[in-house]
């Protein structure tokens, strides 16, 4: 069986996605639940579904949980939590071998499926909380999730950056909050956002492996479809997550000191994001590879950086120009990060870096088949910009970009935040 791939909108709300090969030895269900990014709602949501996938009432403890997915040939069943444009996208996902590998031909699918069912529909809540020892454990675990990110000075100057670059709109929230909202989080508030995030949220679903769980997706869509039909809620149908960006009349600049030995500087360049692919291309041949201008020149021949790199920011049309500086070269690296993508725009790239760019790109791209779990992702990112390629479909349309729709793109990315993070008692870069 070649790659089968499929997409279904049962009812409002609710977007279901297939993708199945024989080759995979793997099943995976992934549940997403999508919700306008707001600081309060999804810190709590972001710590519920974390919760959630722990415990269920049926196993309440995580011993007995961990005994059940043993069972079940090592199955796991994990939570996420992340920004896409202006939402959050947040939920469970189970893992486990299909059936067909199974030593007795047990089906192991279906019971995955159901216990992930338990985790989202019927979570260990009694009297309205959660048991007070779990969701103070899951408190302090978030807590310390803040700190480290401000612990991280890498982190911690990328999310500075994105905060200025992003100011105003909901990107700009962190699914983790602040320290002061999740030391006021409380067992009731987190079990009444559970009601609230099956009650409002845009649900995608996905299935993704070797076709063994026909059973299991049956199951999981039922139960979907049934919550679905029967919201009270009027759910927004959902048919990408774009969420462009403003571009600031005049660059923005920032600059702090902190205790640290390593000078950060990040940038943010933002464009129309007419296409995404090209896009893509033109970050990759800045600063996207080992062989970047970025990387080649910056970090390489003048050494201004210990790392250049430069990425796109998905569903907001950004890109992102990350970079770790010595103290003291801060003006220079800046300098020289801005003359290489004039560079570029001056058209000083070879035919040969072009076509090793497009060859690294692809590569990459094509890398999802690999894995049932990367397919899975790759077909949701799909779906969040409002496409449906398959990744030779995408690798196709890298493979035709010419060098005026590079040229264009890099054209299109405006610089619109720098942000600059000193040691104490040096010399910020202004």
């Amino acid at each position: 069986m070649a790659l089968y791939t499929s997409y279904e909108r049962p009812c409002r709300g609710l977007v279901i996605a297939h993708s199945e090969d024989e080759k995979f030895n793997t099943e995976s269900i992934v549940v997403r639940f999508i919700v306008p990014l707001e600081e309060k709602s999804s810190q709590k949501y972001t710590a519920l579904v974390s919760l959630m996938a722990e415990s269920c009432r049926e196993y309440p403890d995580k011993a007995d949980m961990a005994k059940k997915l043993a069972s079940l040939y090592g199955a796991s069943v994990n939570s996420f939590a992340y920004r896409l444009g202006n939402s959050l996208c947040c939920g469970l996902a189970v893992s486990s071998i299909g059936d067909r590998y199974t030593i007795n031909g047990e089906n192991i699918t279906e019971e995955c499926a159901k216990l992930l069912l338990s985790c989202i529909f019927e979570p260990d809540i009694t009297n309205g909380e959660f048991p007070r020892e779990y969701f103070e454990q899951k408190k302090r675990q978030l807590i310390d999730k803040i700190k480290s990110s401000f612990n991280n000075r890498h982190t911690y100057a990328v999310t500075k950056a994105r905060d200025i670059a992003f100011a105003g709109e909901p990107a700009a929230v962190s699914p983790l909050g602040s320290e002061e909202n999740a030391n006021a989080l409380t067992s009731a508030a987190l079990a009444e956002s559970h009601r609230e995030l099956l009650e409002n949220a845009f649900i995608s679903i996905s299935f993704c492996g070797g076709g063994t769980n026909k059973g299991a997706q049956k199951l999981v869509k039922n139960a979907f479809v049934k919550l679905a039909s029967e919201r009270k809620a009027e759910v927004a149908d959902i048919h990408d997550l774009n969420a462009y960006s403003l571009l600031k009349a005049e660059p923005h600049r920032a600059d702090e000191k902190i205790d640290q030995a390593q000078s950060k500087l990040v940038m943010f360049f933002k464009t129309a994001g007419k296409n995404i692919y090209a896009d893509r291309l033109a970050c990759e041949l800045y600063g996207g590879t080992p062989f970047s201008k970025l990387f080649m020149n910056v970090r390489e021949k003048l050494s201004l950086c210990y790392y250049c790199q430069s990425g796109i920011v998905e569903c907001k049309a950004a890109m992102l120009v990350d970079s770790g500086v010595e103290p003291g070269n801060e003006e220079k690296a800046y300098n020289e990060i801005i003359a290489q993508l004039e560079a570029l725009r001056g058209g000083d790239f070879t035919d040969e870096e072009l076509e090793n760019t497009k060859k690294y790109l692809i590569g990459a791209i094509r890398s999802n088949y690999d894995s049932a779990e990367n397919l899975n992702l790759w077909y949701f990112y799909q779906f969040a910009r409002g496409t449906a390629y398959s990744p030779d479909e995408a690798a196709a349309l890298i493979k035709a970009l010419s060098r005026e729709d590079v040229l264009e793109s890099l054209k299109n990315f405006k610089l619109d935040t720098v942000y600059t993070l000193t040691p104490e008692g040096g010399e910020a870069y202004a």
